[in-house]
């Protein structure tokens, strides 16, 4: 009866112990901030330019004297957040091509050449201010959460060694409760999380490691045991 709740006891530790390695590599391997799929990035920018048309035939069909300046902020700004800083300074250049011919078409005249150009140059700096701007705000966002997922993941790695340690760190006692054995699963652990990677020796960080689960050690691989 003891040894059938000693060994009930034992699979359940391993049992908890895969299960926290395994989302140890779920977290490593779910990164945010990754890029977006082409197919979307390709629909972002063909509704930007698609909605940089209808704003273009809303400010010709009013006249140059009604301003759409602002609205044309718009799908830059969308493709500075969802595509980025160059794709938005693309949407900035495609805006002031599309105000200058609303405002060509529509009759809009200036005293000057000077003043035509002028107007030109100010509404595409606008507008590319915008783009780098919003481009940088999210950068800095996905940046932020790319950090905290790190630290949320270096946090189970602690979590995980402090679990499979056999003795107390403060007096060197043994301690009840740990996962297993020890060694071999914090060689698994060592080689799951890049975190702990120093932990390993050079040629097991090169060969790579696994954990023999009946035997209790740790096994390199075969060039390394050749060695």
């Amino acid at each position: 009866m003891i040894g059938y709740v000693g060994r009930a006891s034992f699979a359940g530790q391993q049992t908890q112990f895969e299960c926290m390695t395994s989302h140890l590599a779920c977290n490593h391997g779910d990164k945010p901030g990754a890029t977006n799929p082409r197919g979307f990035r390709a629909f972002v920018l063909g509704g930007c330019l698609l909605l940089l048309g209808v704003l273009g035939y809303l400010d010709y069909i009013t006249g140059y004297e009604m301003s759409f300046f602002v609205f044309y902020s718009v799908p830059v700004g969308v493709a500075a957040w969802w595509l980025g800083r160059w794709p938005a300074i693309g949407a900035a250049l495609a805006a002031t091509v599309t105000w200058l011919l609303a405002d060509f078409l529509c009759g809009a005249k200036c005293s000057s050449p000077f003043f035509y150009y002028w107007n030109s140059t100010i509404h595409f700096l606008a507008f590319m201010i915008n783009a780098v701007t919003i481009a940088k705000i999210k950068s800095d966002l996905d940046r932020r959460q790319a950090l905290a997922a790190e630290l949320e993941s270096t946090r189970e790695t602690l979590r995980a060694v402090s679990a499979l340690l056999p003795v107390c760190p403060g007096c060197g006692k043994p301690r009840g409760g740990a996962v297993g054995n020890g060694e071999s699963e914090l060689t698994a652990l060592a080689s799951a999380c890049p975190e702990l990677a120093e932990a390993l020796c050079a040629d097991c960080r090169t060969n790579g490691v696994r954990a023999d689960a009946k035997a209790g050690y740790p096994v390199a691989s075969s060039s390394s045991s050749s060695s």
